[in-house]
C-alpha cells in the first residue's frame, strides 16, 4: 500500500512537471507518515514550531523528502505543494533530508541532493524553512532563480548533479527581513498543511537507522563544504523565529 502511494505521488508530480493536459489536475501529494491539517497535536508553547514549505517550481523532483534530526528524531515527510508543521524541542539541532523515490532510481545519496539545516530554536517561536530545488550546487546558491507563478514558465536551468540525474536540493532558512520573507504569507496561505504521524514515522526510522546514518554523514559533510554565505542560509538562529501563529 505504501509503495503504491509513493508511485502515485511520483507519477502525479511527473505529470505536473511535464505540463498536465487541460482538465487534468493533481492534488498535493500527502506522503507516508503524515496526517491532514488539524490531525496533529496542538502547538506546545514550551517547544518551537518548524514550518517546512515546498512551493512549486519548475525544478521540483518527483516523490517526497523525509526530514530527520541527526539525533535520530523523525521530523516528517514533505512533498510539492505542502507545508509540514511540526513541534521541536527548543535548543540546538541538525536536520538532514532525503528523497527516497529519486534515490531509489539513481542510487547512492549525493552531497548535492541531501539538504542540511542547523538550527538553534527558542520555545514558543515559529521558524520557516523553504525546500529549494535546482538552485544550489554542493557549496551553495549557483544562479538567480525565478518562481513559477500561475502556471507560468521559467527560462532558468535547474542545477543537476550530473546530466540526467536529479536536481540539487537545499533547506533554506526564511528569517524576517530576508528577500523571500514577504512571500511567506502567500506560501502559507496556498500550501496544504500537513502534520507528521510521529509514532509511525519514528517506528519506521528506528527500523531503518542505517538510512539515517548514511544521510547524516553526507549532510554533515555538505554543511562543512558550504560557502560562508550559504552556511548562514542553511542555519536558523533563535532570533529568526516569530511569535507563535
Amino acid at each position: 500500500m505504501a509503495t503504491a502511494r509513493r508511485l502515485r505521488g511520483a507519477l502525479c508530480v511527473a505529470v505536473l512537471l511535464g505540463g498536465a493536459a487541460p482538465g487534468v489536475a493533481c492534488a498535493p501529494y500527502r506522503p507516508p507518515f503524515t496526517a491532514p491539517a488539524g490531525a496533529g497535536s496542538p502547538a506546545d508553547p514550551h517547544q518551537a514550531t518548524l514550518v517546512f514549505l515546498w512551493p512549486a517550481t519548475s525544478c521540483d523532483p518527483a516523490g517526497y523528502f523525509t526530514i530527520a534530526g541527526t539525533d535520530g528524531r523523525f521530523v516528517g515527510n514533505v512533498a510539492r505543494g505542502t507545508q509540514l508543521r511540526v513541534s521541536v524541542p527548543a535548543g540546538e539541532h541538525t536536520f538532514v533530508a532525503w528523497n527516497e523515490v529519486m534515490e531509489g532510481a539513481s542510487g547512492a545519496p549525493s552531497v548535492a541532493t541531501v539538504p542540511v539545516l542547523r538550527a538553534t530554536l527558542a520555545e514558543g517561536r515559529v521558524y520557516y524553512v523553504r525546500m529549494a530545488f535546482g538552485e544550489w550546487d554542493a557549496t551553495g546558491p549557483r544562479h538567480p532563480f525565478t518562481w513559477v507563478r500561475g502556471g507560468g514558465s521559467t527560462s532558468n536551468r535547474c542545477v543537476a548533479v550530473a546530466p540526467g540525474e536529479s536536481t540539487t536540493s537545499a533547506m533554506v532558512a526564511l528569517p524576517p527581513g530576508s528577500e523571500a520573507w514577504s512571500t511567506v504569507p502567500e506560501w502559507t496561505a496556498q500550501l496544504e498543511v500537513i502534520a507528521p504521524d510521529l509514532v509511525a514515522g519514528q517506528a519506521w526510522l528506528d527500523a531503518n537507522r542505517e538510512v539515517l546514518d548514511a544521510h547524516r554523514a553526507v549532510g554533515e559533510g555538505r554543511f562543512e563544504g558550504l560557502r560562508p554565505g550559504a552556511r548562514r542560509m542553511a542555519t536558523v538562529v533563535a532570533e529568526d523565529g516569530v511569535s507563535g501563529r
